[in-house]
Order: structure tokens, then sequence, then C-alpha cells
């Protein structure tokens, strides 16, 4: 598999790092326990259809760190960690992102994640993460629920990222918008407009008794959880895709799942 990595602004005085490793996480014993390259970071504006290169950056040991606070992004603006082979020439713009090459060195799977990082005052949380290069080939729909969105704390603020990526050619730059619904009267009860390769960025309400759902009927997306107070309090998830409801035909009941719903909610 070839996959993406991001970097986000997400507001709040949160600092979103990675770090990527050349060791290879899965192989045979007699292969390569490395796998050389570099990475290229990539930024679109909110206004611009082109990919801009904002740097590039070699292994100098095994590990490459990269953070947000080094880029000067606006709260949404999404970076593009591109990981491409040492003499590849990466351009200064772009209108369709390079693929990602795979960070296999024999015919085992791996998965080639990330570790993802986010940082407020001494507290920090983390997970493993990637966005698949087949999935940012695609415009899609996106619907979650999820138990991290209910019973909310009003001690605990707990904040949607959704980091959308589309690596294709786009001809204009269009608004769309993230929505969280009431899933029994399917009122929805907050909405931000977000566009192409960004973050759309929302606060989940305090609910008394409500069933939450988040939901765009415009694009994929991939869902992160930021929960975090004035205290140090700091913790991050992210949600799995509805396939995961089910145990046989997986893209069949996804998409009956999201018709139904997706056609019911405002």
């Amino acid at each position: 598999m070839s996959d993406y990595i991001f970097l986000v602004n997400v507001g709040s005085d949160i600092v979103n790092s990675v770090c990527l490793t050349s060791l290879v996480p899965n192989r045979r014993k007699s292969s390569c326990s490395e796998t050389n390259f570099k990475v290229g970071l990539y930024s679109q504006k909110f206004d611009s259809i082109y990919w801009e290169k904002l740097d590039e950056v070699e292994f100098t040991d095994k590990n490459i760190v990269l953070n947000s606070s080094d880029y000067n992004l606006d709260v949404g603006q999404l970076v593009v960690v591109v990981p491409c082979a040492v003499d590849f020439l990466l351009l200064d713009q772009y209108d369709e992102l390079p693929k990602p090459i795979s960070r296999k060195s024999d015919m085992s799977p791996v998965n080639a994640r990330a570790s993802v990082y986010f940082y407020k005052n001494k507290s920090f949380s983390s997970f493993q993460g990637e966005y698949p290069y087949q999935m940012s080939k695609v415009k899609g729909s996106f619907l979650a629920f999820d138990s991290l969105m209910q019973d909310t704390n009003k001690d605990i603020n707990t904040r949607v990222v959704f980091i959308n990526l589309y690596s294709q050619k786009l001809s204009l730059k269009q608004k769309f918008h993230l929505n969280i619904a009431n899933s029994y009267s399917k009122e929805k009860v907050g909405s931000i407009i977000y566009v192409h390769n960004s973050a759309g960025i929302i606060d989940i309400p305090v609910n008394d008794d409500m069933e939450l759902c988040i939901y765009s009927k415009d694009t994929l997306g991939i869902p992160i959880f930021i929960s975090h107070n004035n205290l140090g309090y700091l913790s991050v998830e992210h949600s799995h895709p509805p396939s995961e409801l089910f145990l046989k035909n997986k893209s069949k009941g996804q998409l009956l799942l999201k018709q139904n719903w997706l056609n019911q909610l405002p």
C-alpha cells in the first residue's frame, strides 16, 4: 500500500507533529530492514487549486519528525507529506499530487503509517495514522456514528478535525458542509464550511440524551477527535468507517447504510 501522511493546524494552541521511520514494520527475515526515501511537504491555500511545496526533507538518521508549528499554517490548513524516492525531482507546484511510494521491502503486507502526535503545553496524545492513496482519489461522502461524540463533559472540549484530501486535479475550489445531527430527530445541531484539501474543524456541542452523528454529503475524510481542557487534559482518538460495522459484504453494507442515512439527514 502507498499512503500520504498529514499535518494540520487545529487551533486552540494545539501543535500537530508526525514521526516517520525508515524501518520496515513488517518483513521477511532475509529482506532489507530499512527503506531509503525522502518526503515532500505540500499545501493548498483555501482559495487555490494548486499544491505549493513547503519543504523537502531527507533522513539523517532513522526518523523524520515534522511539526505543524514550523510552517506558519492557518487554522484548518492541511499539509500533505508525500513519501518519494530520494532521486525523485519534487516540483515547486503541482495541480495533482505525486503518488506516494510503497515502503515495502518484500511481499509481506505493510501499512506504512506514521506516529501522529498532538501537543498542548506539556500534554500530548498520539495514534498511528495515514491517508491511503486510493482513498485520496475519490470524492465520495462521509458518515460516522461514534461513542466519542456521546456523553460530552462540560469541563472538556471535544473537537472534530475532519481531514479531507483529494490528490487529483481540481478545476474549481468548492465549499462543502460538515454537519453534526441528532440521530433520533435528524435535526442538524452544528455545521461548518470547509473546502477540498483542508481540515473541517467543528466543536461537539454538550448534549443531554442526544445520540449524535457527523456527516458530509460532499467528500470523504478521516475524523480525528481531540478532547482537551485548560487543566492539562488532552486525548486524541480517530474514528473507524461504517464498513467496520459489518462482518461480511463490508462495501455493500456501508453503501446501504450511507444511502439510508444521508437521504434522511438535512
